[in-house]
């Protein structure tokens, strides 16, 4: 049984900038690199977008929000299920 895609957006509300991650079937690391980020004082949110292709949730994002969309893995990133703050 195949696993939903989706894309992740990553938004640092520090700096207006978002990163969006995937298209990916787990946002698990994701999520705890993010809430590691935020007990070190970030202000990072991350929020899935669905099964939209990356460019079109960055357009909707950017839309909607705002922001400068900056490359993937740039906020926090999950490499190998270990977590990286950036």
């Amino acid at each position: 049984m195949a696993q939903r895609q989706f894309v992740l957006v990553v938004i640092d509300r520090d700096t207006d900038e978002f990163t969006v991650e995937g298209p990916i079937s787990d946002d698990r690391p994701w999520n705890t690199a993010v809430v590691n980020a935020q007990k070190i004082g970030r202000n990072i949110r991350c929020f899935g977008m669905g099964d939209l292709a990356p460019d079109v949730a960055a357009a909707e994002w950017h839309s909607s929000h705002g922001g400068h969309r900056i490359a993937s893995g740039s906020i926090v990133s999950a490499v190998h299920r270990m977590m990286h703050l950036i």
